[in-house]
């Protein structure tokens, strides 16, 4: 069970008045705290950001696969992952399942 979930279970169980006045004060400091997060530019946010921008500028050259785009940049795989899910969400590249010998890997390109 989450604190929020505690929280929310405290205010509709109806304690008493201060109890949910608590409750509510402490959900408040929640939210709060979690907007902060969200919109504090942290060092490794900038860094993914650098990293994702890097990756779509390499996209936008040739379309390719995870590992030669992690090896041209000097950026773990797993880095490239990230970046690469982030501007698939994002709209700014597509995937597609190519097969590469006898494997099938994922290859992707800057969305038109």
């Amino acid at each position: 069970m989450t604190t929020r979930e505690f929280l929310n279970s405290v205010i509709s169980a109806n304690i008493s008045d201060d109890m949910n006045s608590k409750a509510q004060d402490l959900i408040s400091a929640l939210d709060a705290k979690n907007e902060k997060r969200k919109s504090s530019d942290s060092k490794s946010k900038r860094e993914a950001t650098a990293r994702r921008d890097a990756v779509h500028a390499y996209l936008s050259k040739t379309p390719a696969f995870v590992e030669p785009i992690a090896e041209a940049l000097g950026l773990s795989v797993g880095q490239v992952r990230s970046a690469l899910s982030a501007l698939v969400r994002d709209g700014l590249a597509v995937k597609a399942e190519v097969k590469d010998g006898k494997s099938r890997k994922m290859a992707y390109s800057v969305k038109e």
